[in-house]
């Protein structure tokens, strides 16, 4: 086989693609997506195979004409066939184009090259052909089992697999929560039911056997509704594969939902359906049934006593220290500590709540007038579903807190990354398909001609590769030694900038490491270790050790000349262009391109654009973790408002009651709409104390767990705007089923 990284355009557009040349004998292999392949003859005549997604995308159908642009080189060839499902499988929606492998070497400018070999040895005889080819290959090549691939593209999702996991288990947690709390708010009627049951002649047995037989029901019709809903979304919001992943890899875009997560799913609305409708068992302990509702102050079954609330202040201070703890010691733990800060600001809800009202009720003595004081009682006749609502709130803010942060560092540290690795230039050459400044081109004297430019002060060759290391494909970058910066200054995780890059630029052997790579191999700064190349393996030695800057597997920068001497390779993978003084970067490359002409497969960009490019490609990478963040966002407002709506309607006979009293519909909606934003303040202020907290842990793990960078900032911007997003759609979704519950008649209030 070949492979090589390619752009196919068509009439719809463009897209980088890996261009496959192989020979008929793949087909005897009998792999999965090609035994059934059935259009090699077609192959045959100079044309390429296009998967479906790829020729939609585009918009070409077979015997159409298509544009390769292959390094520095713009070829036309012609679709064969368009490859569906029956003929190459799950292959149909990933990112190749297939051909025979004379017409790819042709194209890619790499005649008698191949990228990998594919052998089927006899059967029993495995071991022994291994051992031969590697006596073969000797320290110049690799020899590794035929899904040696799969393994590399596991470990390189893995990072960005851990961090949607971070984020998706801080949002199980919110949403389980959120559940439970919904439930929570029939919990009074419950108790009072429950007592008006036992009074009635009902064993305990019985009447919790009526709560939980309804909560079973209410919990899988509910847990079925989100399951399917959530398959909707992960088949059409969520199912992208991450663009990084097809700079390197032949991926498919097939979204698959393991069975594990929908059961997981499903079990936690059940559960906290279940958990809410148990909850009347604790009122088993009072000798008279009707006790455990009557004798409180408010409404009954409201009240939450003084000592309950110290406990759970109590506990959540414990588990929050514990949690601290516990992933200082093992950065592993971050997962299951920040669906525990979830259930910390469930804990604190109660005292904070208490502590607000005693506020409100002295503010409310001190100034007479408006409805504030019967806002207070209101809240104080009502405790539990004051902390129902207000837990609501904390976590719908606690969960947009953490996670939002935690992904606007981790894109502010790739952003610092992007801008200090192409800020040493003002204009870039690089082929069209370096996403990830990897694909090299033919470049001899193209530099020196650049050179010759009036507009050109100096041009200097960056080089770049990939290089399957254990189970790592690192991204090997290649700095020349006269560019201004050989390190990025914010990516630095140890070691000194100043002598880290004056080894890298003596050459020798110097380089920098990510922080994964190094941990796994116990390297420091001034340690020696051997890595594999095309001239055999060589010692290097660690310069400093930084993030992966972007790249999950984890990145090695080292000196060009080390990079041209051991992969004996000249091919530039870019161009970088110093102008003269008082030239603007649009003047450079408008220059440059011009001397490359039209039929230049090569692309121009000034040091903006190219930030601005590989931002974009990042962005997309984390695409994911950015939908559960809205999703999070927006959910939790909506269920927040839900919640709050439905504890209106359920007042209604009380508020009749206020209106018998004298007060008007104007007064009781005002009076509704306060007690909204303060029982939300409350929720608010936990929310963004536990979710800064969150946020933190989560900003740790990216680094040390993922070696991505996410360097901390609170981010007041954005929890403002998360704030203000979730305050004003609850108000908003709230305002009308306050202002119909205001208009209850008088009468309502003599109703049972």
């Amino acid at each position: 086989l070949l492979r090589d990284s390619v752009v196919v355009k068509g009439p719809l557009g463009s897209r980088t693609v890996q261009l496959v040349g192989v020979t008929e004998g793949v087909v005897g292999l009998g792999g999965s997506a090609t035994k059934d392949l059935g259009a090699v003859s077609l192959l045959l005549t100079e044309g390429v195979g296009v998967p479906s997604a790829v020729a939609e995308a585009i918009g070409v159908q077979t015997g159409q004409s298509i544009t390769v642009l292959a390094g520095a080189t713009v070829h036309t060839t012609e679709v064969r066939p368009v490859l569906d499902a029956a003929a190459i499988g799950a292959l149909s929606s990933s990112g190749i184009v297939v051909t025979i492998l004379r017409h790819a070497q042709a194209i890619a400018g790499k005649p008698g090259r191949v990228s990998e070999v594919l052998i089927r040895p006899r059967a029993g005889r495995e071991g022994e052909v291994a051992r031969e080819l590697r006596s073969l290959a000797g320290d110049r090549l690799d020899v590794h089992s035929a899904n040696a691939e799969l393994k590399l593209v596991e470990e390189t999702a893995k990072p960005t697999s851990q961090s949607s996991t971070l984020f998706a288990a801080i949002g199980l947690m919110v949403g389980f929560m959120l559940a439970l709390n919904a439930m929570l708010l029939t919990l009074p009627e419950r108790r009072r039911l429950f007592a008006e049951l036992r009074s009635q002649g009902y064993d305990s047995r019985q009447a919790m056997l009526v709560f939980v037989f309804q909560a079973l029901v209410l919990g899988v019709l509910a847990s079925l509704a989100g399951v399917g809903i959530g398959s909707v979304l992960a088949r059409t919001l969520l199912r992208e594969t991450p663009l990084y992943l097809s700079v390197a890899f032949a991926v498919s875009g097939q979204q698959e939902i393991p069975l594990n997560t929908v059961l997981l799913a499903f079990g936690a609305g059940v559960v906290a359906a279940l958990l809410a409708a148990l909850l009347p068992i604790f009122d088993l302990v009072s000798k008279e049934p009707i006790d455990a509702v009557m004798h409180r102050p408010g409404e009954p079954g409201q009240a939450i006593g003084t000592g309950t609330m110290r406990v759970l202040a109590i506990l959540g201070i414990a588990l929050a220290l514990g949690t601290v703890i516990a992933v200082i010691a093992l950065p592993s733990l971050t997962v299951i500590g920040g669906v525990v800060l979830a259930l910390v600001a469930l804990c604190l809800v109660p005292v904070i709540a208490q502590g607000v009202t005693a506020l409100l009720r002295y503010v409310s003595r001190k100034y007479h007038g408006g409805m504030l004081a019967v806002t207070v009682i209101e809240m104080e006749a009502a405790t539990t579903r004051v902390v129902v609502l207000a837990a609501v709130a904390a976590l719908a803010v606690y969960g947009s807190t953490s996670v939002g942060g935690a992904r606007r560092d981790l894109l502010r540290g790739l952003d610092r990354a992007t801008v200090e690795f192409f800020g040493t230039a003002d204009v870039w050459v690089s082929s069209p398909t370096n996403d990830l400044g990897t694909t090299s081109f033919k470049g001899a004297g193209l530099a020196a001609k650049i050179s010759k430019l009036p507009v050109v002060r100096s041009v200097r060759t960056y080089q770049a590769g990939l290089l399957d290391l254990g189970r790592h494909r690192v991204w090997l970058r290649a700095r020349p030694p006269g560019d201004p910066a050989m390190l990025q200054a914010s990516q630095i995780v140890s070691g000194d900038l100043a002598e880290g890059t004056a080894r890298m630029r003596r050459g020798g052997g110097w380089v920098a490491i990510s922080h994964n790579l190094a941990a796994e191999r116990g390297l420091r700064v001034g340690s020696a270790f051997s890595l594999p190349t095309p001239s055999g393996y060589h010692v290097f030695r660690v310069a400093a050790i930084t993030t992966n800057v972007g790249w999950p597997p984890g990145a090695i920068t080292l000196n060009a000349n080390d990079y041209r001497r051991w992969w004996q390779t000249t091919n530039p993978a870019a161009l970088e262009i110093d102008l003269r003084p008082g030239v603007s970067p649009a003047e450079g490359r408008s220059a440059v391109q011009d001397l490359l002409g039209v039929s230049s497969g090569l692309l121009v960009q000034t040091a903006q654009e190219r930030i601005a490019q590989f931002e974009s490609n990042a962005s997309a990478g984390l695409h994911t973790l950015e939908e559960i963040s809205l999703l999070l966002l927006v959910t939790s407002a909506l269920a927040f408002a839900a919640a709050l709506s439905t504890a209106i309607y359920q007042r209604r006979t009380r508020l009749a009651a206020l209106k018998a009293q004298g007060f008007d519909r104007p007064q009781l909606w005002r009076s509704l709409l306060l007690e909204s934003v303060v029982v939300l303040g409350i929720g608010c202020l936990d929310g963004v104390i536990l979710g800064i907290y969150g946020h933190a842990l989560a900003d740790r793990y990216l680094l040390l767990d993922t070696g991505f960078p996410a360097p901390f900032e609170v981010g007041v911007n954005g929890i403002f705007i998360s704030l203000a997003l979730i305050g004003v759609m609850s108000l908003v979704i709230v305002a009308l089923p306050g202002y119909a519950a205001a208009g209850v008649p008088t009468r309502a209030s003599f109703q049972e």
